[in-house]
């Protein structure tokens, strides 16, 4: 299994960009420099009225396949 650790600062009203059919995917840096396209949904439990913020840890099958994202800060 593969794992990043992304730093994401997504205000509110991107976020919203969603609903609007506008945006389907969240595009973040890694810490190790990498840059890497997630669905926006994998994120949706971790929104409030701020938006989406902090650091989160991403794991992957060995497909590349997306298993779980955890909010670590």
């Amino acid at each position: 299994m593969a794992k990043l650790v992304l730093n994401v600062a997504l205000p509110a009203f991107k976020y919203e960009a969603m609903y609007a059919g506008s945006a389907k995917n969240l595009v973040a840096n890694c810490l190790d420099g990498r840059k890497v396209q997630l669905p926006l949904s994998a994120f949706q439990r971790f929104v409030t009225h701020e938006g989406i913020y902090g650091f989160f840890e991403v794991e992957f099958d060995d497909r590349n396949k997306l298993i779980a994202v955890t909010k670590i800060r």
